[in-house]
């Protein structure tokens, strides 16, 4: 049967009821990555934790290849992803979700690709709609219910890490039209529409940016956000797979031009 896969950002590593679930390690060509395995209401789902069981790794560290191939392996045909973000308006507070529909890669660490080998010939990814739209309206709805207070659209701008973003560099992304800011959704969706994954996002708001927040940024406030919204996010990632029909008409796999 084909398998949904979560990949759960900071603060959301332990969340109910997957922490409790298999962990398997899936050796690929571009390293190895541990998955949990479990079941939602029969559904054979697949659960990642984006920087390990405890937060260990970094951004800009993170294996996103790894993970991917091994979801496909792993037979998985639609991924889920959550990530902590920063917030680029007041209109958007701490607290609230998203539910990602674009993004801006602004990052700099080089190309992100499978398509990286010159005897394979050359490879175009069409981006035109980079969040797969059935699985966004699952998500919205299943946020809503959970009683998440969620914004969509709203437009996602990746950057390098592991350091925040400067007060000019936010000023700089909100004239560019980008709503949140984060660090890891860049490589994700990428590979994930590369490998012909349907993926969609909802992003948790845990700070203003910089420039923005009257205070310091600090990973502790991120922390403690997500942890008071945590029995939410759950309800909606759980809603959602529940949620999720046998098969949409999306062009997803279909994307890759060659």
């Amino acid at each position: 049967m084909k398998k949904t896969a979560i990949i759960a950002g900071s603060g959301a590593e332990h969340l109910s009821p997957f922490r409790d679930w298999e962990s398997i390690l899936v050796p690929t060509r571009f390293g190895t990555a541990e998955i949990r395995q479990g079941e939602i209401s029969g559904k054979p789902v697949l659960f990642v934790a984006r920087h390990g069981k405890e937060h260990s790794t970094a951004p800009h560290l993170i294996n996103y290849r790894a993970i991917i191939s091994a979801l496909s392996e792993l037979e998985a045909v639609r991924v889920i992803g959550t990530a902590a973000v920063g917030s680029l308006s007041n209109s958007i507070p701490p607290g609230t979700a998203a539910v990602l529909t674009d993004i801006i890669d602004f990052t700099r660490r080089g190309p992100i690709t499978f398509f990286d080998d010159p005897a394979a010939g050359v490879v175009h990814t069409d981006f035109s709609e980079p969040y797969c739209s059935e699985i966004s309206a699952v998500l919205l709805a299943a946020a809503e219910a959970s009683g998440l207070e969620v914004t969509t659209p709203c437009t996602y701008i990746c950057t390098d890490g592991p350091r925040y973003e400067t007060p000019a560099e936010i000023s700089m992304f909100r004239s560019w039209g980008a709503d949140v800011v984060g660090m890891t959704n860049a490589p994700e969706v990428i590979l994930s529409r590369e490998a012909g994954l349907c993926y969609g996002s909802i992003a948790i708001i845990t700070n203003f940016a910089a420039g923005i927040s009257p205070k310091p940024l600090s990973h502790s406030e991120v922390v403690e956000c997500m942890k008071s919204i945590e029995e939410k996010l759950a309800a909606a990632l759980i809603g959602a797979v529940q949620a999720l029909p046998t098969s949409w008409p999306c062009n997803c796999g279909r994307s890759t031009i060659g």
